[in-house]
């Protein structure tokens, strides 16, 4: 096969492309940290969804098509693919209101994270992956969503005229099969060099002339069968017209149709995947419509290859001595990333990853699960030793990992054992006279107007404040202290503290169970991706209530999981 190479030097060739791969990720993070509704009536992401995702996602244009449009293609793509993926899922049917109704709708439509599907996906090689997106792209886009129809995400050309798209030749063919047919015949051109298309399209039209439509297709009537191979083609001098007919007798009709699937598919699949890299006119050649010659060039990439041999390399770890971690990959390394992420801070997601090891990232990865070994996976994913300094550090960082509660918006309360004014504000005793408290202003007004002579301090974050003379407190004092004898040993009492968790049947009860426990200030920690609420056992009275309350709506079941 011998495809004319040509300059691209007067052509207008698309950069800055987007990265599927990478997208879906970041689609399946957002959508999995938050409750993202879809619109009521048609269903589409809300604008404000749509720009945060376009922020954080590879299309420099979305951004800006959101502003003009309310949406952008290349977000709701991702959004089609994450869902046909089965990573995501949604309400895509709808309901009728009414009899008056003409189209459905969609009530509290929110999108769900699937677990397993994207778990399974992670857990692939990079090869499997890449399997998997390309056969889904592959065996989509049928009847009137085809190439010959609907422009590619990426593309720029026009298409045919729906008219009659479901009708004559075109229910009979197997674009699949036409699909895998032509990513196998770019895979055999040379890579890194620019083909002209044209001479692509002569080739096929020379060897392989019915690729696409069958010398005799099988009609399904008779009505297509006078119509002839080429009844549903139509060309016109303005956009939206029907005037002009193809006939499969035209010296030019291979071009005018098969040409026309060529240009179009090349924009499509192997541009979305960035297996080539195409090449348009900065004119328009012809006054016709749909376009035809716009397309003039192509360049196909060694990725095409690999992946059709299932041969895509897995991702390649550095960790240099100064703690950054190099993730080198063909494809998006979204499962490596989901093992280094919890470690790492990251450095730069660009044309190559960088990553920075933390130590707070390192202890809370082994405060979360004790038999983490940060050395082991770290040797497991470069496959090879680490950098001395970097595994002694991090044995070392391994073993700081306790886990604590961080308390947001509350205060240190230092009093009476007996002090019946803070009950009410207290979300944990740390201490006989020690409290945690919520609201502290109202606190203190309280304890104002009950005449108990409240002092209130405030520490810098560079050192606590002194305290002024006569004040109690349990803290030692910063000065000098007089020589004491040595005294007898003294009694230690341990506060045992005993965590109850209960693990949810889904985000919806545990939601509900978290909402009443708030409302009653009952202080408890969840895991929404894990689907746990934690809370001591001196708060199981209060936990029990809030069960009890859901009974009203759900038949509740307690089991030991042991």
């Amino acid at each position: 096969m011998k495809i004319a190479p040509i300059d691209v030097a007067r052509l207008d060739v698309p950069t800055r492309l987007p990265d599927l791969r990478r997208d879906i990720h970041v689609f399946v993070d957002y959508v999995c940290d938050r409750g993202v509704k879809r619109a009521h009536r048609n269903n589409d992401l809300s604008k404000a969804d749509s720009k945060r995702l376009a922020k954080l996602m590879t299309d420099t244009e979305a951004l800006d098509e959101i502003e003009e449009d309310g949406c952008s293609s290349w977000v709701d793509f991702v959004d089609h693919i994450a869902l046909k993926l089965g990573f995501v899922s949604y309400d895509t049917e709808g309901e009728y209101a009414g009899y008056t109704s003409y189209a459905p709708s969609y009530p509290d439509n929110f999108i769900e994270f699937v677990e397993k599907p994207y778990t399974r996906f992670l857990a692939m090689k990079v090869a499997q992956q890449e399997a998997t997106i390309l056969e889904l792209l592959v065996s989509g886009s049928l009847g009137s969503a085809n190439e010959f129809y609907r422009t590619s995400v990426l593309g720029q050309l026009d298409g045919f005229n729906f008219r009659g798209s479901a009708t004559g030749v075109m229910p009979t063919l197997d674009f699949p099969t036409v699909r895998r047919f032509l990513l196998g015949l770019l895979a055999k051109c040379p890579t890194g060099e620019w083909l002209s298309t044209a001479s692509l399209i002569e080739y096929l039209k020379e060897s392989h002339r019915y690729f696409l439509i069958p010398k005799k297709p099988r009609f399904k009537d008779k009505w297509s069968k006078k119509d002839g191979r080429y009844g549903n083609f139509h060309e016109s001098k303005d956009t939206w017209g029907y005037e002009i007919d193809i006939a499969e007798a035209d010296e030019d009709a291979f071009e005018r149709v098969e040409g026309r699937y060529v240009e179009r598919f090349l924009e499509g699949i192997p541009l979305v995947l960035r297996y080539v890299d195409v090449a348009y006119a900065r004119k328009r050649p012809k006054a016709i419509y749909p376009s035809i010659g716009c397309l003039k060039a192509f360049r196909v990439s060694e990725r095409l290859r690999r992946a059709l041999s299932g041969e895509v390399p897995e991702p390649r770890i550095t960790v240099t001595p100064n703690f950054d971690v190099y993730v080198h990959s063909e494809a998006y390394p979204a499962g490596v990333l989901s093992e280094l992420a919890p470690l790492c801070r990251m450095v730069s997601d660009d044309t190559s990853i960088v990553l920075k090891l933390e130590k707070q990232n390192v202890a809370a990865a082994r405060a979360a699960n004790p038999k983490l070994d940060v050395v082991a996976l770290l040797r497991r994913l470069s496959g090879g030793e680490l950098p001395a300094n970097v595994a002694r550090e991090l044995s070392d960082w391994s073993q700081h990992g306790e886990k604590f509660v961080l308390y947001s918006n509350c205060s240190l309360l230092e009093g009476d054992k007996d002090l019946p004014a803070a009950d009410s504000f207290t979300v944990e005793r740390v201490a006989p006279t020690i409290r945690v408290i919520h609201s502290p202003d109202k606190l203190f007004a309280e304890l104002e107007k009950q005449e108990l002579v409240p002092l209130r301090v405030k520490h810098s974050d560079q050192a606590l404040a002194k305290l002024p003379k006569g004040a109690r407190t349990c803290f030692p004092k910063k000065g000098g202290r007089k020589a004491k004898q040595r005294a007898p040993k003294t009694q230690v009492t341990l506060m045992r503290v005993t965590r109850v968790q209960l693990l949810c049947p889904d985000r919806e009860f545990l939601d509900e169970l978290q909402r009443i426990l708030f409302d009653n200030e009952c202080p408890i920690e969840t895991d929404r991706k894990k689907l746990t609420l934690a809370y001591s056992k001196r708060h199981e009275s209060e936990v029990s209530n809030a069960i009890r309350t859901l009974k009203k709506n759900y038949k509740v079941k307690i089991e030991d999981a042991g």
